[in-house]
């Protein structure tokens, strides 16, 4: 696998290949670790309502290690788990005299990293911290912060994180939405100055926001901006459909906060209303035959109003929300230069 990464341009120096060779995925998760050797992100725990972590995809873990710029004796700061896995990389390269602390708003998570993480052989120091939320400071950080890894997306640092990055110190983020980010270093020099690593696409920070929620107008809002800026981007929206999808994002974002949450059933052939016993407060839509609504929501009535110049957008906005996912280490990769030594795409 590390020579199809190797091939692909995938920065890999001797002390990410020691410790990739060194550190046992398997060691990190109960599941079974043959999708990481294709390549391909692994899960290492899910919680009851259906949320799921997961350890990078090998790419992405290179990418992450080479851009840390990672030296004996360094102490580094790991904001989100991925299982415990990338902390033994890091304690690996850095050694004895260095150290990784863990920061991660889920119990469960927390829980999973100290147990993995007591039954491996290091002589790295590690720490695991559980912090609150991710906008609350965690107790007993490290000092100065030298050196920190953002593992899931956040649409800004927290500014907790910005005031503690020591002077000549940087981050390494995912920066944007739900559906794709741009991975930058920011290197704090008095100011604070922006690398952009390449397009990525990150899960989270907090394992409990993969959990399956009801349709809100927030959440489609979101959506609708991520296909905006990345169909801005591609130059496959017009400078008109741009700003009817920027206003129709304000639109449903100025809808009322206490709205009943919306659950779409998967059912389209059957045309009833019901409301759920359990959870009176959720209106769940059922459709008919025609595919029309059967009960009045004023989230419905936006998108009624604005289907004229929706409905044709629709499957384009469709696509530019589906990821199609690079794997240069998988068994059938083709080899191409995909950039990933040049700060290109690095899509995981």
């Amino acid at each position: 696998m590390l020579a199809r990464l190797e091939a692909a341009d995938v920065p890999i120096n001797s002390a990410i290949r020691d410790a990739m060779l060194s550190v046992d995925v398997a060691d990190f998760t109960d599941y079974d670790p043959t999708p990481f050797f294709h390549d391909r992100p692994l899960v290492f725990t899910e919680t009851d309502g259906g949320g799921v972590k997961t350890i990078s995809a090998p790419h992405m873990i290179c990418t992450l290690l080479h851009h840390l710029e990672l030296e004996e004796g360094d102490e580094v700061l790991l904001l989100g788990a991925k299982g415990g896995y990338l902390a033994a990389l890091i304690g690996h390269i850095v050694g004895p005299e260095g150290g990784v602390t863990i920061v991660d708003p889920n119990r469960q998570v927390i829980e999973h990293v100290r147990e993995h993480l007591r039954n491996y052989p290091s002589e790295a120091t590690f720490h695991t911290r559980k912090m609150r939320q991710i906008n609350h400071t965690p107790p007993n950080l490290p000092q100065p912060l030298n050196r920190v890894l953002v593992t899931g997306s956040l649409s800004e640092l927290p500014s907790w994180l910005e005031n503690r990055v020591a002077d000549g110190g940087f981050v390494i983020v995912p920066i944007g939405g739900r559906i794709a980010q741009r991975l930058v270093k920011l290197e704090k020099q008095g100011e604070w100055f922006e690398t952009d690593l390449g397009g990525v696409l990150f899960g989270p920070v907090d394992i409990c926001e993969t959990e399956a929620e009801p349709t809100d107008s927030r959440e489609l809002a979101g959506l609708f901006e991520d296909a905006l800026e990345i169909g801005m981007e591609l130059g496959v929206f017009n400078e008109n459909e741009g700003e009817q999808l920027r206003l129709f994002a304000q639109q449903l974002r100025g809808l009322p906060d206490n709205l009943p949450p919306v659950l779409f059933t998967p059912d389209d052939d059957v045309d009833d209303v019901w409301v759920d016993d359990n959870e009176p407060d959720d209106i769940i839509i059922k459709f008919d035959n025609m595919g029309e609504e059967l009960v009045d929501h004023p989230l419905f009535d936006l998108l009624e109003t604005a289907s004229d110049w929706l409905m044709p957008l629709w499957p384009t906005v469709l696509a530019l929300l589906e990821t199609k996912m690079q794997h240069p280490g998988a068994p059938d990769a083709s080899f191409e230069d995909l950039g990933f030594g040049n700060h290109e795409d690095l899509v995981p």
